[in-house]
């Protein structure tokens, strides 16, 4: 059954989906070259990315007003309310960077592809004793654990007025805490008489501080990213792979297939969440899964996906079985290499590797 959709510009919540989903548009002279790639959204993943940003920003303005002791701004910062700039973006939803909306939708989409397993949390019982397998080295074993516990909370809907853990990659980070910020200064402005041209200082140097005590390599991304580095041999990795694929670990997913073909990680999760048939498959191919992990892998992504794909998937599964390692290969490569160059060369039209 296809998800529900709202096209861009309609339905309830419209200004602020119209900010995500259209997240290149906003401020931008390029607008009307931009409109053509805008992405469709499921409710689900639209809901789950305004999870992700509300709780990010919930943490991001607690941290600074502890940061704020007994500074003249506590007060007036206190006085805003709880969850101020949860309230704020939805006011100001311009203030919603592309490289901020596009690494929550990812995590978002990654949350939803692990709630849709049966296997639990790492955090009940004696799954993180249990799994992963003890035929993984011990060094690989405890990277593992490592991540699933980072992506624990995930597992179950997260409530929009609740801090989230902001273990976000360092570029998006930066941009969430200035976001936080700027939705401060000028809520302090606004609603509390306060001199902005005071307050910003004084926010700004809070706000460095939080930057610069950042761990990035702490969050979800870089732990699938480290595993995929220790993952060196080919039974370990395909190991992996096939229990990522069981457990709907979709960034274990993409970071292994980045790390076989020399492509980013987030490169390699874009292509799993907004790729085609072809991209999914000669990622799924790279990373060694059968057919038991390929379908697996479908049936994460049917919740973020807007395509009802029960009627070809006969189709789908006989042209995996006929897809070779070295045919994936050589569909994968024109995303091989770092990605502000990919991104680059894909915007110019080049096709190359």
């Amino acid at each position: 059954m296809t998800p529900p959709l709202h096209p861009p510009g309609t339905g309830p919540d419209a200004p602020l989906r119209d900010a995500i989903a259209g997240s290149l548009r906003h401020a931008s002279d390029l607008g009307q070259l931009l409109m053509g790639s805008q992405r469709r959204w499921t409710d689900a993943l639209l809901s789950e990315t305004r999870a992700h940003l509300s709780g990010c920003l919930n943490a991001i303005e607690l941290t600074i007003g502890v940061q704020m002791g007994d500074n003249w701004l506590a007060r007036p910062i206190e006085a805003l309310g709880p969850h101020y700039c949860r309230s704020a973006i939805e006011r100001h939803p311009a203030a919603l960077a592309p490289l901020l909306v596009d690494h929550l939708r990812q995590r978002a989409a990654a949350a939803l592809a692990l709630r849709m397993t049966l296997m639990p949390p790492a955090l009940l019982g004696e799954d993180i004793a249990s799994a992963p397998s003890p035929t993984l080295p011990p060094a690989l074993s405890d990277a593992v654990v490592a991540l699933r516990l980072s992506v624990d909370p995930w597992h179950v809907p997260h409530p929009l007025d609740r801090p989230m853990r902001a273990d976000l990659a360092a570029e998006p980070f930066c941009d969430l805490v200035w976001t936080a910020t700027a939705l401060l200064v000028e809520g302090l402005a606004a609603r509390m008489g306060v001199d902005g041209a005071l307050a910003a200082p004084v926010l700004a140097q809070a706000a460095q501080t939080i930057i610069a005590r950042h761990d990035e390599q702490a969050g979800p991304f870089a732990r699938a990213a480290y595993v995929a580095t220790l993952a060196q041999g080919d039974g370990d990795a395909r190991a992996l792979a096939e229990e990522a694929a069981l457990r709907h670990d979709l960034l274990l997913l993409a970071g292994l297939g980045a790390a076989r073909t020399g492509m980013a990680l987030e490169q390699a999760l874009t292509l799993l969440i907004d790729g085609d048939a072809e991209d999914r498959a000669a990622l799924a191919r790279t990373v060694a899964l059968d057919d038991i992990g390929h379908m697996a892998l479908l049936d994460a992504l049917a919740p973020i996906r807007d395509q009802d794909e029960d009627a070809v998937l006969p189709d789908l599964i006989a042209r995996y079985r006929q897809l070779t390692p070295v045919q994936a290969a050589e569909h994968l490569a024109r995303w091989r290499g770092p990605a502000p160059l990919v991104d680059k060369l894909a915007r110019m039209g080049w096709g190359g590797v």
